[in-house]
């Protein structure tokens, strides 16, 4: 095996259909890998880090390849370098002062992607020391850019067998929004950048094969509308369809904890059967392209 090979092993893993059963579907989870890089070098207690998981989302979807779904998870977690973030100025710039000569700081933002503070409701600094543009340069190279690679081939190759590709963007939200001040009133959202990323026939059946469960369910609600990951695999045009998927933490875990609780039991199950039932809808019946799609392509910076 080589050493690209070996290295992304550690970074992701690809868990690969467990059956015979083809299916246009691919899924991925960027943010609920708990690896902590040893150069990570953060200055905060590990707890207080870890709320920036999308904790447990890769067990509560673990069902995923059982359907004949492949599924990717980061094993790095989000607070290292998010890869639902877009990484290209970072190489841009980073390249740019190479050719200078220059040694330049970096900046971590809120919600980046490498942050500072942890979250908006949990607002402690991540670091106590400077990184620099070379520092987020190496997560960018070593760990962004293997995580894009593996998930767009995934997407390509699927849409090379079935002509046409459905790609769950699958997340995990906060029970308040808002900064923790009000009250999440959504048990799920899908978000699809307002209509630009996947057909609105595909996403209000998700949408109503969730409200048969009991769920209820938002779309493209403000702050969750998807971001990069959707953004840049999804083209309806193209037969090519990006959903993000968001469900509220409360439903399956403590989210002071990071415990998960028994009802993670009745949402996996009813994942399970949703997901599998948006399948056969999906496979047996190809979506038509938006013929509106151009017009709703207006750039969102809103979402995950």
């Amino acid at each position: 095996m080589s050493a690209p090979q070996k290295h992304a092993r550690k970074i992701l893993s690809v868990s690969r259909a467990r059956t015979l059963r083809h299916t246009c579907l691919v899924a991925d989870s960027p943010h609920s890998g708990r690896a902590y890089p040893a150069d990570f070098n953060y200055s905060c207690g590990k707890e207080i880090l870890r709320q920036a998981e999308d904790a447990w989302i890769d067990k509560l979807f673990d069902f995923l390849p059982d359907l004949g779904i492949p599924f990717l998870q980061a094993k790095f977690p989000r607070s290292y370098i998010d890869a639902n973030r877009n990484a290209d100025k970072v190489v841009r710039d980073f390249n740019a002062a190479a050719r200078r000569g220059n040694h330049p700081a970096y900046q971590p933002t809120e919600g980046g992607l490498i942050r500072s503070p942890v979250t908006p409701r949990h607002p402690v600094p991540v670091y106590d020391r400077a990184l620099s543009l070379h520092e987020a340069f190496q997560r960018a190279t070593k760990y962004h850019k293997p995580y894009h690679r593996r998930l767009a081939a995934l997407i390509t190759d699927t849409k090379r067998k079935h002509g046409r590709v459905v790609h769950l963007n699958c997340h995990s939200m906060p029970s308040t929004i808002h900064r923790g001040a009000k009250q999440n009133s959504y048990d799920i959202i899908l978000g699809t950048r307002d209509g630009t990323t996947a057909d609105d026939v595909l996403l209000h059946v998700l949408r109503d094969l969730l409200r048969a469960k009991g769920y209820k369910v938002g779309l493209n609600t403000p702050g969750f509308r998807g971001a990069e990951i959707v953004r840049r695999y999804g083209d309806p045009a193209q037969q090519q369809h990006s959903i993000q998927i968001e469900i509220n933490r409360a439903l399956y875990m403590d989210e002071k904890t990071l415990r998960p609780h028994p009802g993670m039991r009745k949402v996996k199950a009813d994942l399970c059967d949703v997901i599998a039932a948006f399948r056969d809808y999906c496979d047996s019946k190809p979506p038509p392209a938006a013929p509106n799609v151009l017009k709703k392509r207006a750039k969102n910076d809103n979402g995950r």
